[in-house]
């Protein structure tokens, strides 16, 4: 069925099988000088000494655990185990992914925008370009199909997609990496592996440099009034910007992610934290005068990677992994004094199905609608999920931010299951569509957006990503060879649907079978738990910037450490949106009797009195 899509190679993106390209500067095995530098590098280089250009560098391939899992053993994504075409990705999101009201009562919205913001400071798959870096149109049937596409096919009795008589869905490939030697096709990832805050300076210098304003070490903003914003994004090709709103003098926002305006709050969270960098720089220039621009920005940009490890691992990890798993594998953080445990010998680059597959568990997680109440009148809005999506025109309001912020905290999730909303599932990115030009009378424009439950799974197949059964077997658990084996680890419904759509046990997709598993009281299943925890291990355990450590060349002091572990994701809300006078202690937390919203004054704050001193030596800087 796909066939004539999937012609690898000759796509002008990325490596071929004939030796053409020229061997990409991480397979080399000559030591290269790096600097000992207070300061992580801005592209992960030298994070590793032993292999410098290569463990957690941006733009390298992701790690593979399991082998690839090709077609033809290379590169065209795999068939079923009986030969026959897998079931298309669409028909699995409708039979299995199908939407479902369950909230969970303990967590909060900004549990997935946190994870959302982590995942985009440590993941950036790069996707293949036509000519010149033009993008590919994968669905234009007076086209010949680029060898790079990959389109989700539609079933032409579609339960959303037949009242536009719509059967194809675009999807194209993500480039191949460069990479070492024959073998399979991999992917690239162009961001650092290492929670660094990447999101909030890039993770390339010219994007770095044009976020800052080189003057007492701040980055750029907009101010309107005494309110500040991200610097505009005046692309008008940026995916974001309207020539409505442009012509109203708004833009879409630019920040050291080219994904910060996907949705209005994961914008926000980019605002946030410019906000925060700018406040921390402005203390340690006042307690530091005679700092010069760079060793401000430099020690800010530490603070803040300091902090966003420290949230992730007292906040987030343990919501959704359970204390008892951080404790089992050590990836709790001290209460006091350093913590030695790097190990050079752990890779913490990112694992393929981790960026492709596991980590997009989260978007089960969201609701389809976000409501927020006005406090000055009591009134509950609500707003429906997609209208968030690439329209962050509200920030420009006053009370744009607050209430983008407030939302995320008040709004309750989902459980996490295999059921995703249709504000995901059939209105993803909408926009009105013409009619296609080649069927004209028979179609109807209208709006009509994308699944990103078929992206998820169409992009496993893409990564060679191997079925299911084999990452319970990896992870220690039973692998189930038929789909009787299935009865004592999925729920009873998601085992009917995954068997209707499903030819064998050994077909079923990592994405579909992890979220199936019953997490038996926990929030993630078993295969998703072990997966995603040993990502966090390597990324604390394989850095050696981690931000506890002793290492004199990086350390911060004891007294700079006690105030770091005083850090929250709610004081920094709070200390970066003066107009919100409350919030509950764990933003991620559903408000409770033992999470009641306070006053923000009463949240503690990391004092920068502890910065206070000589300029920190250094060697080199970037």
């Amino acid at each position: 069925m796909h066939g004539h899509f999937l012609r690898p190679g000759g796509s002008g993106q990325g490596p071929s099988l004939n030796g053409s390209f020229p061997v990409p500067a991480y397979c080399s095995t000559t030591p290269i000088p790096c600097a000992l530098s207070r300061y992580r590098t801005t592209d992960g280089t030298c994070n590793n000494l032993d292999y410098p250009l290569r463990w957690g560098v941006s733009k390298t391939p992701f790690r593979r655990v399991l082998p690839a899992d090709y077609g033809d053993g290379i590169s065209s994504p795999r068939q079923g185990v009986d030969g026959a075409a897998l079931p298309s990705a669409r028909d699995v999101s409708v039979t299995v992914h199908r939407p479902s009201y369950a909230h969970d009562s303990a967590f909060t919205v900004m549990l997935a925008v946190w994870g959302q913001f982590v995942d985009h400071d440590i993941t950036a798959t790069a996707l293949s370009k036509g000519q010149n870096g033009t993008a590919l149109s994968c669905c234009d049937p007076n086209q010949i199909p680029h060898p790079e596409c990959f389109p989700v096919r539609l079933d032409e009795e579609d339960p959303f997609y037949q009242d536009y008589n719509i059967t194809c869905m675009e999807f194209v490939r993500s480039a191949p990496a460069p990479t070492c030697h024959f073998g399979p096709r991999e992917q690239l990832n162009q961001a650092t592996a290492f929670i660094d805050a990447s999101t909030v300076y890039g993770f390339a210098e010219a994007r770095s440099a044009s976020l800052r304003s080189f003057v007492g070490g701040q980055l750029r903003m907009l101010k309107i009034g005494a309110t500040q914003l991200l610097p505009p994004s005046t692309d008008p090709n940026d995916s974001c910007n309207t020539a409505e709103m442009n012509a109203k003098g708004r833009y879409c926002f630019e920040s050291g992610d080219d994904r910060a305006n996907e949705n209005l709050h994961l914008t926000t969270m980019h605002l946030i934290w410019a906000r925060q960098h700018n406040r921390v720089a402005a203390a340690l220039r006042k307690y530091n005068p005679m700092w010069d621009d760079d060793t401000v920005y430099q020690e800010a940009r530490k603070i803040l990677g300091a902090q966003m490890q420290h949230i992730t691992y007292t906040e987030f990890l343990p919501s959704i992994l359970g204390w008892d798993v951080m404790w089992a594998l050590n990836m709790t953080v001290e209460e006091e004094g350093y913590s030695n445990v790097y190990d050079p010998t752990v890779d913490p680059s990112i694992a393929n199905h981790f960026a492709s597959a596991v980590f997009r568990f989260a978007h089960t997680l969201l609701p389809g609608l976000i409501h927020n109440t006005d406090k000055s009148t009591g009134t509950i809005q609500y707003t429906h999920l997609h209208q968030m999506l690439f329209n962050p025109y509200t920030l420009y309001t006053k009370k744009g931010p607050i209430n983008a912020v407030t939302s995320a905290m008040a709004t309750l999730v989902h459980t996490v299951d295999p059921h995703v909303t249709t504000e995901l599932s059939n209105h993803l990115f909408e926009k009105p569509v013409m009619a296609n030009t080649s069927d004209a009378e028979n179609k109807k424009p209208g709006p009509c957006g994308l699944d990103l439950v078929s992206l998820n799974i169409q992009r496993g197949r893409d990564h060679g990503l191997p079925p299911y059964p084999q990452w319970r077997e990896h992870c220690g658990l039973s692998r189930p060879k038929n789909f009787t084996d299935l009865q004592a680890i999925f729920d009873e419904s998601s085992l009917s649907r995954i068997c209707k759509i499903y030819n064998s046990v050994d077909d079923i997709d990592l994405y579909t079978g992890a979220l199936a598993e019953d997490p038996k009281g926990r929030l993630l299943g078993p295969t998703l738990t072990c997966l995603i925890a040993d990502q966090f291990y390597r990324l604390k355990v394989g850095d050696r910037f981690w931000y506890e450590s002793s290492d004199a060349t990086i350390a911060f002091t004891l007294e700079q450490l006690t105030e770091i572990r005083k850090t929250t994701l709610a004081g920094v809300i709070c200390a970066n949106e003066d107009l919100l006078d409350q919030a509950q202690p764990r933003v991620m937390e559903a408000v409770s009797a033992t999470n009641p919203l306070v006053d923000c004054k009463e949240l503690p704050q990391p004092n920068l009195r502890a910065w206070a001193k000589p300029k920190p030596s250094k060697t080199s800087k970037s």
